[in-house]
């Protein structure tokens, strides 16, 4: 019954708006992904350039994961494989702390050196913090550039 006090909305379409809504997210989880695997990769290269040599193999330990989500996040993983990052931290901070308690500070040796400077920066420590700083700008740019077209 009809009293005049009923509001009533009929929306027709709903479920293809629903659908595009859908099919809209999942474009930008994988334009995002592509995204930070593009941002992830560069970094590494620019890392392994800058990365002291002397002694290891830590150029080939410096790698990508996938990408990852977590409560909306999107993220991934960049650095030194699981078995060597002890080694990986000591080389990127350029020192070591001896069982007395003594610092040892690293300098390039001779095999780094002739790597020459890369980008502005000299191989050695801060080699992945090097590679971060000098593709900031550039990141900055592909992220922003993700939802162009749309």
């Amino acid at each position: 019954m009809d009293n005049g006090n009923t509001f009533s909305i009929n929306i027709e379409g709903l479920d293809k708006i629903i659908g595009r809504l859908d099919d809209l997210e999942s474009e930008i989880d994988r334009r995002l992904e592509e995204k930070l695997t593009k941002i992830a990769l560069k970094i590494i290269h620019d890392a392994k350039r800058l990365a002291p040599i002397d002694e290891g193999d830590l150029v080939g330990a410096l790698d990508i994961d996938v990408v990852k989500h977590l409560i909306g996040l999107a993220y991934i993983d960049l650095g030194a494989t699981v078995d060597v990052n002890s080694y990986a931290v000591v080389q990127h901070e350029g020192f070591r702390r001896t069982k007395s308690g003594a610092v040892v500070q690293f300098q390039p040796g001779e095999k780094t050196r002739s790597k020459g400077d890369y980008n502005g920066y000299s191989p050695g420590k801060k080699f992945l913090e090097n590679a971060l700083k000098m593709n900031e700008q550039w990141i900055m740019e592909e992220l922003s550039g993700l939802l162009e077209g749309w």
